[in-house]
């Protein structure tokens, strides 16, 4: 099931045509079919529309329906309760003009780490829970692949077991990595599949880490207009995956002068998956 978002867009501006914008707004909420609970509360100055949706902010009709109007502004609210995330943004002549978002929850019931290569790019970022005594299953991606995993330690012989999907709900490759030694790869076939239940966890995980940390370079323009001007205003490319620029510029200047651009929440006694995914995965097929 999708992750439930509200959020509320205010327009203003002159009263004349805030009625001309209404009528052409309707249009575009049909043509989209932006489905959800959707609350109008207009005043004779301001056009005030609640939502609740899934699937994501439903940015693409009012940016439209903006251009249209640029002498009006449009003032956006919205908070992810599944995700734990908050933000807001203004929408002005068809193009989100600024975009803040902050994590609220008190506490990600999951680790990160996060490494950055010099030019900006995502080295690896992974996001994980603790299944067993030895046993940790998340989400990783770089700038171009991303991959549920399942990390598994013997604790008397040493050995980890990496076990990642490849767009599909099974467990298609396998590294093993014994102590002190080379990682050994194979693809497995038949590839066992991820229980439903379990498999349904992990999606929910990689959206809540994407939403806090992750902005894609194939999402829609209007949605990403922010995030891509800041990149080319700091001369970074643009992959298909990106850390958002607000944790980008905490991760950098965290990082000593010519240091590794770097950060984790992992305990220190788990440090070792972040490890082991960086040396096999993704690896060559």
């Amino acid at each position: 099931m999708a992750l439930l978002i509200h959020v509320t867009f205010r327009v203003s501006g002159e009263r004349a045509r805030l009625a001309a914008f209404d009528a052409r707004l309707k249009e575009l909420l049909a043509e989209h079919q932006t489905a959800g609970e959707i609350e109008e509360q207009h005043t004779v100055d301001t056009l005030h529309y609640d939502l609740k949706v899934e699937g994501g902010i439903p940015f693409p009709p009012f940016a439209l329906a903006s251009g249209g109007f640029p002498e009006l502004e449009i003032a956006v609210e919205w908070v992810n309760s599944g995700a734990g995330t908050r933000g807001t943004a203004r929408i002005v002549g068809g193009t989100l003009a600024e975009q803040i978002m902050d994590n609220v929850a008190a506490a990600a019931d999951y680790a990160v780490a996060i490494t950055l290569k010099d030019n900006g790019c995502l080295a690896l970022a992974l996001a994980a829970v603790r299944t067993g005594r030895d046993e940790y299953r998340g989400y990783a991606l770089t700038g171009r692949q991303d991959a549920l995993f399942r990390i598994v330690r013997d604790p008397s012989s040493g050995r980890i077991e990496l076990f990642t999907t490849q767009g599909a709900a099974e467990w298609s490759r396998v590294w093993r990595v014994p102590p002190g030694g080379a990682p050994e790869y194979r693809v497995l076939d038949p590839a066992p599949p991820i229980p439903d239940g379990e498999f349904r966890q992990l999606e929910k995980l990689a959206r809540d880490f994407a939403a806090a940390w992750i902005w894609f370079g194939t999402g829609p323009r209007e949605e990403i207009a922010v995030e891509l001007e800041r990149y080319q205003r700091m001369g970074y490319a643009v992959s298909d995956a990106n850390l958002r620029s607000s944790a980008l510029h905490r991760i950098k200047d965290g990082a000593a002068d010519g240091g590794v651009q770097h950060h984790s929440t992992l305990a220190a006694d788990a440090a070792w998956i972040e490890d082991v995914v960086a040396r096999c995965w993704p690896g060559d097929e």
